[in-house]
């Protein structure tokens, strides 16, 4: 399969603000986070020409549903019950609602690493799509030799049993056919694979943070049947798109393919080395949740920042505003700005989630082993700021990542990551 190379830069200035406050020792002082700039924040539109590709794919490959993809999911011999239990949980200090496993092939693997969660409360005011309801993982291929990308998990919370679908990026071959390919970054380069580390379903709509670029979007109303295709295989794990003729998908049944993305104005951005972050200039894309208790609807995506001395350093948050009769961005002159972003009160965050005015943060740092934690936070009445943790670090369980909110549960979902001690659950909020 021919490739083709993807190169851009982005470099943004630091700036830095400090204070000091006042201590009986001349040597002890505090230094406090200062607010982000919203010009840091803005989205343009990309990949403008996916969606004809993808209708040129749906002439040529049979879909199916949502549903009709729960009613048949295939992996139906993960512990179910009292039987789905975890070690992760082991920390955990706060009861669980709900939780879902992996079977044992996806619960030890090594060669994909579970992410981003996100459910149907997401994506429906009434939290059904059509007679089911479903949460959705997504996992990142660890693999480089192929980089397979990323694929998300259709969980049935009726029955526990789940389906995944690969995410594919379309294009033209060189013979003049509509493709498709693994989703890496840089995208069709020698890259590695979209860390995926957070997913929101949105209407008909699955939006997925690519860390150093933007938000990927992909429909639900595109997802191909490769292995009901009459020129479709699905028995060669090796090979994915369109060889000879033939419709490939590394052995997985259903690819759904981006139609949409959204991108920093110069493209791939540069960050430090060791996950640090900088003080401004473009978000790093680590995860991402939805609101749906402002008017707008608002995605939230925030950044992944290791500890570093300068609490400008720790991460921030901001929110996009969405278009409700269209699943798609609100946008303004064809650019999506975000309306309000704020400093992050500790470093290590892997998953934000907002509702009614109180924000929920997971953080980890205690590696395969120690307890990850879920603090609560508030921000002020501007639209930046730092926000204000109104609760101590929780203990949760360990590894874990991205937050979902469902409403109509008033459940906090997310997903662990760490082989073997892997497993989907739901807590109450703070």
């Amino acid at each position: 399969m021919r490739k083709r190379r993807v190169v851009a830069a982005l470099t943004g200035a630091v700036t830095l603000m400090t204070s000091l406050a006042v201590a009986t020792s001349p040597a002890a002082a505090a230094v406090e986070a200062t607010p982000p700039s919203l010009s840091d924040f803005t989205l343009v539109r990309t990949n403008t020409n996916l969606q004809s590709i993808v209708d040129d794919l749906d002439a040529e490959l049979p879909k199916l549903g949502v549903q009709n993809i729960l009613k048949q999911a295939n992996r139906d011999d993960a512990p179910k019950g009292s039987d789905c239990t975890s070690p992760a949980l082991d920390t955990m200090t706060r009861s669980v609602k709900r939780k879902f496993c992996f079977n044992a092939g996806d619960r030890d693997t090594e060669k994909w690493m579970p992410q981003g969660v996100t459910t149907v409360a997401d994506a429906q005011d009434d939290q059904y799509w059509g007679e089911k309801q479903a949460i959705l993982v997504s996992w990142y291929s660890k693999e480089s030799n192929p980089a397979k990308g990323v694929r998300v998990s259709f969980l049935d919370p009726d029955t526990g049993n789940y389906q995944h679908v690969l995410l594919v990026y379309p294009y033209v071959n060189s013979y003049g056919n509509a493709s498709y390919e693994a989703v890496t970054t840089p995208q069709a380069g020698d890259g590695t694979s979209v860390h995926a580390g957070g997913i929101v379903w949105y209407g008909n709509y699955l939006y997925v943070v690519d860390t150093k670029r933007g938000i990927r979007v992909f429909d639900m109303r595109y997802i191909f049947d490769i292995k009901s295709a009459s020129n479709g295989d699905v028995t060669d794990s090796a090979q994915v798109g369109r060889q000879s003729g033939t419709y490939y998908s590394y052995g997985y049944r259903y690819v759904m393919p981006q139609v949409a993305g959204w991108s920093n104005p110069d493209g791939v951005a540069s960050f430090p080395s060791g996950h640090k972050c900088k003080t401004s200039g473009p978000q790093k894309f680590s995860y991402v949740a939805l609101d749906r208790s402002t008017e707008p609807d608002t995605l939230i995506t925030g950044e992944y920042c290791a500890k570093q001395d300068d609490p400008d350093t720790y991460g921030r948050v901001a929110r996009w505003p969405l278009d409700g009769s269209t699943g798609m961005p609100k946008t303004s002159g064809g650019v999506w700005q975000a309306t309000h972003a704020y400093r992050l009160p500790q470093p290590r965050v892997q998953g934000a989630v907002a509702t009614s005015g109180r924000w929920y943060l997971h953080s980890t740092g205690n590696g395969a082993t120690g307890p990850g934690y879920l603090r609560a936070a508030e921000a002020g009445s501007g639209s930046t700021g730092v926000l204000n943790s109104v609760t101590n670090n929780l203990e949760v369980a360990i590894g874990v990542e991205d937050l979902s909110y469902w409403p109509g549960k008033d459940e906090l979902w997310t997903v662990t990551e760490h082989p073997g001690k892997r497993i989907v659950y739901a807590t109450g909020r703070p």
